[in-house]
């Protein structure tokens, strides 16, 4: 399974790591992440399980402590809490409010 978002050159792409407290945005698709390894598409299909799906309206709503672990968002009317790591396969745009 493919996970990967294909962009062209002229098209930035925004993570949901990479995003401001309060923002919203909608979901493009997901990304690899290097640093969970073999267990990338585990993740992968567990975010999508979770409806982390291209097209989810999400909102950012927190950080942890001094902006680190874990980032709160809400997707779908639920509120989740994911690592920085699990929220930099998620590629966003942003909402136009």
């Amino acid at each position: 399974m493919n996970t990967a978002v294909i962009t062209d050159a002229l098209t930035p792409v925004l993570r949901l790591d990479q995003c401001r407290k309060g923002v919203a945005v909608r979901v493009t698709g997901l990304i690899e992440q290097p640093l969970f390894g073999a267990q990338d598409e585990r993740v992968s299909l567990r975010l999508k399980e979770l409806g982390f799906l291209p097209g989810a309206p999400l909102k950012v709503i927190g950080f942890g402590l001094l902006g680190s672990d874990p980032l709160a968002v809400q997707v779908n009317g639920t509120k989740f809490a994911l690592r920085r790591a699990e929220a930099a396969k998620i590629c966003v745009e942003l909402i136009q409010q």
